[in-house]
């Protein structure tokens, strides 16, 4: 295994951060910004600062834009292959409580920023940059937002970049409304699985993407027989891992005081590849993806204060 000191890895993570408005329209609201992928690079950075993950997407040249880019260097993020769309601007979705506590959300991407990367004239430079990562994460948000022709313009950036030996990390993140249809999510997300060396999936993103109910974990890998290594995420229940006909379950964490359960999966995923960059083993990187996920959904939102993730580096380090 590499020390934290020793660490040479370089990840690359692509998606989309939007805009967040929190609270009740035309009343006082609180800004922020969020994103599964963003969300996954900012943990990522946390655990392991001498990785500096580059993330990749688009935004406009809007105060926004600057204020979100400067929020992310401050976390360790590499924004060098952020890239800046002249007439274009972040995305934006807003977070509705009613009464009882349900939130609803309500979103205006459909002409982001994001949803131009591919056609950006340095999207090339980012793919190149790309083949001298050992790692590229996304998710299928990062697809799904596309148009059908920066779909087919990511699929073939991925195939040319792992084809230069880089390793493709993939969470489904299956959300309906950004697709026309689930057979239609369920086309695209298999050409972008048949990419993948490791896939880090939810049981209840797998059954809404195939229209089934309750499948086990082995049946979800099976589905995924071509990925090399795969972890079904099981919420309390922990995680169980497949790699190279093996298997092993890791057992969630006790939480007593769950507090909100947004970016579970996202902080998991962060934790896992920071102990996949440090060489641990499948049953290791679940381990501290769920010690992180437990931490998360102790606080509200989807970044906790960094005390907590600051602890669970030491922890990670002292354990090498």
């Amino acid at each position: 295994m590499e020390s934290l000191q020793s660490l040479s890895k370089k990840v690359a993570i692509i998606g989309e951060c939007m805009i967040e408005l929190s609270g009740q329209p035309f009343a006082q609201q609180e800004q922020r910004f969020g994103g599964d992928t963003l969300n996954t690079a900012i943990y990522l950075s946390r655990l392991l600062p001498q990785l500096a993950p580059t993330y990749i997407t688009a935004l406009g040249l809007d105060n926004y834009s600057n204020h979100m880019i400067h929020a992310w260097q401050k976390e360790g993020v590499n924004c060098d292959y952020v890239l800046r769309e002249t007439h274009k601007l972040p995305g934006m979705y807003a977070i509705e409580i009613d009464p009882n506590g349900e939130r609803s959300f309500h979103y205006w991407r459909n002409d982001s920023a994001a949803r131009q990367m591919c056609e950006h004239p340095q999207f090339r430079a980012a793919v190149e940059y790309m083949k001298s990562c050992d790692l590229v994460y996304l998710s299928g948000i990062s697809l799904a937002i596309l148009p059908d022709h920066g779909k087919m313009k990511l699929l073939a950036a991925l195939a040319d970049v792992r084809n230069a030996g880089v390793k493709i990390a993939i969470d489904s993140n299956y959300r309906p409304r950004l697709w026309r249809s689930r057979q239609n999510a369920h086309e695209w997300m298999s050409q972008l699985y048949s990419l993948a060396d490791i896939a880090l999936v939810t049981a209840d993103d797998e059954d809404l993407l195939h229209g089934t109910v309750n499948s086990s974990p082995d049946v979800i890998a099976k589905r995924l027989s071509n990925v090399e290594q795969v972890v079904v995420k099981l919420g309390k229940d922990g995680a169980q891992w497949f790699e190279l006909g093996q298997s092993g379950i890791v057992q969630g964490n006790v939480v007593d005081n769950i507090v909100d359960t947004t970016a579970a999966g996202d902080s998991f995923n962060a934790a896992f590849l920071a102990a996949w960059a440090l060489g641990m083993p499948m049953s290791e990187c679940c381990h501290w993806g769920n010690q992180l996920a437990a931490q998360v959904i102790q606080h509200k939102g989807a970044v906790i204060p960094e005390t907590y993730t600051r602890s669970l580096t030491k922890l990670m380090d002292e354990n090498l």
